[in-house]
C-alpha cells in the first residue's frame, strides 16, 4: 500500500485528473446503456401503440355467393361490338362472387373485362368473336345458369343499319328477305318481308309501352343479320 502512494505521489496532477475521469466515466457508462436502452424501449412502444391497425383489403374474387339463383332482366346496349361496354340488370348477382363465370356471346369474358359486379348490375366489356345472335349467361356456384334474350354483335363491315323516328323502326341496306324479331318486356313479335332495293324498310311500329330489350334480323338460312345503330336514336 505504501509503495502504491509513493507511485501516485510521484504522478503530475494532470495524470492524476485524467486517471480520475477515466475511472468515472467507466463507473457510470453502465448507467448510461440502461437509461439508453430504456428510452429506445419506450420510444419503440409509442410507436407500436400510435401505428394504425393495419385493414386487409378484400379479395373481388372472394365474395359471398348469393344464397338465389341470379335472373337477368335486361342488357343494354342489346347492340354491340367488340370493346363496347354491356351492363346487365337483374338480382341475386352477388358482390363479385366465388365460382362466377360469366359470357356473352360464348365466350368468356375474363375478371380484367369486368368493371363493375354488384347484387343488380354488372358493366363489363364485349370480347373478341361473339357469337352473332349469341346470348349472354351467367353462372354462380353451383345455381342454374341465368340467359339473357338473344343480343346483335358486328364489326365495321356491317353495312345494313337501324333507325329509330318516334314509334317507326326501319332498316336501310337490306338486300334479302329477312325475319325480324323484336322483344320487348311484354313478350315478342316477329315479321317477314323483302325489301326493296335501294329503300329504307319498314320493321315495327312500337305501341304504347313497348320498351325494346332487343332485335334480331336473320335471313332465309336462319343467320344473323348484323346490323349497327345511332345509340342516342334507341335512348342509349
Amino acid at each position: 500500500m505504501n509503495k502504491l502512494f509513493e507511485k501516485l505521489n510521484q504522478l503530475s496532477v494532470p495524470t492524476i485528473l485524467f486517471i480520475a475521469s477515466s475511472l468515472t466515466i467507466v463507473s457510470i457508462l453502465p448507467f448510461w446503456i440502461y437509461i439508453a436502452n430504456q428510452k429506445t424501449n419506450i420510444r419503440s412502444k409509442a410507436v407500436e401503440l400510435a401505428a394504425p391497425t393495419p385493414t386487409l383489403a378484400i379479395n373481388p374474387t372472394d365474395g359471398l355467393i348469393p344464397t338465389q339463383p341470379p335472373t337477368i332482366t335486361r342488357v343494354y346496349p342489346w347492340v354491340g361490338k367488340t370493346g363496347d361496354s354491356i351492363v346487365i340488370e337483374g338480382k341475386n348477382f352477388g358482390v363479385y362472387p366465388k365460382n362466377r363465370r360469366l359470357a356473352i356471346g360464348d365466350i368468356l369474358v375474363p375478371d380484367a373485362s369486368v368493371s363493375l359486379w354488384t347484387d343488380t348490375q354488372i358493366e363489363a366489356i364485349i370480347p373478341s368473336n361473339p357469337k352473332q345472335g349469341g346470348t349472354l349467361t351467367l353462372r354462380i356456384d353451383t345455381h342454374p345458369m341465368a340467359e339473357s334474350i338473344p343480343l346483335t354483335f358486328y364489326d365495321q363491315t356491317a353495312t345494313v343499319r337501324l333507325h329509330k323516328t318516334g314509334t317507326s323502326i326501319t332498316a336501310n341496306n337490306l338486300t334479302e328477305p329477312y325475319t325480324a324479331v323484336l322483344y320487348t318486356k311484354n313478350g315478342q313479335r316477329t315479321t317477314t318481308g323483302t325489301p326493296t332495293q335501294g329503300a329504307s324498310t319498314q320493321l315495327f311500329t312500337l305501341t304504347s309501352g313497348e320498351d325494346i330489350q332487343s332485335i334480331i334480323l336473320t335471313n332465309q338460312k336462319q343467320t344473323v343479320i348484323p346490323y349497327s345503330i345511332n345509340p342516342t336514336e334507341f335512348g342509349f
